[in-house]
């Protein structure tokens, strides 16, 4: 008995032990102190929340300006002016809320069914809060409207100008060649008010230095009005991305005068042909690294000479590789042929011609040639020698671009037979008929 009464006496003090109770919570300064500061953070945060005091920011909201499928689309008016806006939005709202506000909390828009009328017009902007229960007030915004040009678009193809803000950029001894654009006109597209303005296309070039080699640069060309000023929403559109201008830099010389001899027979010896110039020399410019000696004005074909005094002109303003610069356009060249040559007429007709080059699917009939004798040059030995003739050729190669069906006149190559040493002199020609087969 004394042992029963024992065990229950333990187990009525392990539950006075587990029983909770909040007079020990209390007066346990270990578990006091946490409670009091956790107390104390949520206390903390409601005053902080409900006592923050009101704070202003301002959120810069950029704006794309489109006005596709609006009023101002639909009259064929296209907006000239930025294509994009940055919108400063101001809120008002709780100091702790200001710095998660950020542009994705706005609507910017344009009225864009504003514009019903070309000119320069103000388009309204509305801004407004994306979410209804936001927790900020708007309180003001800027700009409150849109500035652009309204107009149909227009466009027109200009010549390019250069302006070369110096005439004296090349280095002396150094002269510039003819410049060459990448592109000689550009289109100009825009407003047609403002394009109607534009009265030329101008690419400026300048240059810190003087130049002594040849320059590629690339430019920029500007849509002016006729007081030479920019006109404004327009823009200039070339074929390629770049427009570069190339200037060639030549280096001054003075060079001899010389021609070229084409189609001479073999054992014709010039040595004793007598050639003179109107002008023995001229100054020139030339390409500095082509090693150029003599002004070849050009070519003396041997069907253009005859016994005696022969005289060609040749134009020296556009030749290749150099700038005459002496104020000369033309050249006079005399060949004297030495009398010991002669010329003799040999017949000739039609079944003398051969057609080359005939193009697949085509045949050629030489109908007639312009003349029945041919004149042969050379001395007369060489004019008497057996078996000499004459041959005629029409190559058509040399008009595959121009050959039609039908009958047209063709030049003939003079070809000597049996003789290394004559020419036929003069031009002729031969009537074909070209026919597919």
């Amino acid at each position: 008995m004394p042992e029963k009464n024992n065990e229950k006496q333990n187990e009525k003090q392990n539950e006075k032990k587990n029983k909770f109770s909040i007079r020990k919570l209390i007066y346990n300064d270990k578990y006091l102190i946490i409670f009091s500061i956790f107390a104390a953070i949520v206390v903390w945060v409601a005053a902080s929340m409900n006592l923050s005091p009101q704070t202003t920011k301002t959120v810069t909201v950029p704006v794309n300006v489109d006005f596709s499928n609006s009023a101002a689309e639909h009259l064929g008016l296209k907006c000239y002016g930025d294509e994009t806006i940055d919108v400063d939005v101001t809120v008002s709202c709780k100091k702790y809320l200001a710095k998660d506000i950020t542009a994705e909390d706005f609507n910017v828009t344009l009225q864009t069914n504003t514009v019903t009328t070309k000119g320069n017009l103000e388009v309204p902007i509305k801004v407004e809060a994306v979410s209804e229960n936001a927790d900020f007030n708007i309180t003001g915004y800027y700009p409150t409207i849109y500035k652009g040009y309204f107009d149909v678009e227009a466009e027109k193809n200009m010549d390019i100008e250069v302006n070369y803000e110096s005439h004296d950029f090349v280095a002396d001894g150094y002269i510039m060649g003819e410049p060459l654009l990448s592109e000689t006109t550009a289109v100009v597209s825009g407003p047609k008010a403002y394009v109607s303005q534009v009265k030329k296309l101008v690419a400026s070039v300048s240059f810190d230095e003087k130049i002594n080699t040849t320059q590629s640069i690339d430019l920029a060309v500007s849509a002016v009005d006729s007081n030479g000023s920019s006109v404004d929403y327009v823009s200039v559109s070339t074929g390629s991305d770049n427009l570069t201008l190339t200037i060639p830099v030549l280096k001054e010389k003075e060079l001899t005068v010389t021609t070229s001899f084409t189609n001479k027979p073999e054992t014709v010896d010039v040595s004793n042909f007598r050639i003179s110039y109107s002008n023995e020399k001229v100054n020139a410019g030339v390409l500095e690294d082509a090693d150029i000696k003599e002004a070849n004005i050009g070519n003396i074909d041997f069907s253009q000479l005859k016994p005696g005094t022969n005289t060609f002109t040749f134009d020296v303003s556009n030749l290749e590789s150099m700038v005459i610069l002496d104020n000369i356009s033309e050249i006079t060249v005399t060949v004297r042929v030495p009398l010991t040559y002669e010329q003799k007429k040999i017949s000739v007709d039609k079944s003398v011609v051969a057609v080359t080059n005939i193009p697949e699917g085509y045949e050629a009939t030489v109908n007639t040639i312009n003349s029945s004798n041919a004149t042969l040059v050379g001395t007369e030995k060489n004019l008497d020698a057996e078996g000499i003739g004459v041959g005629f050729v029409v190559d058509l190669s040399a008009y595959e671009n121009n050959i039609t069906e039908g009958s047209s006149d063709y030049i003939m190559t003079a070809t000597v037979e049996n003789s290394k040493s004559c020419w036929v002199y003069g031009e002729y020609t031969a009537n074909v008929t070209i026919t597919k087969k």
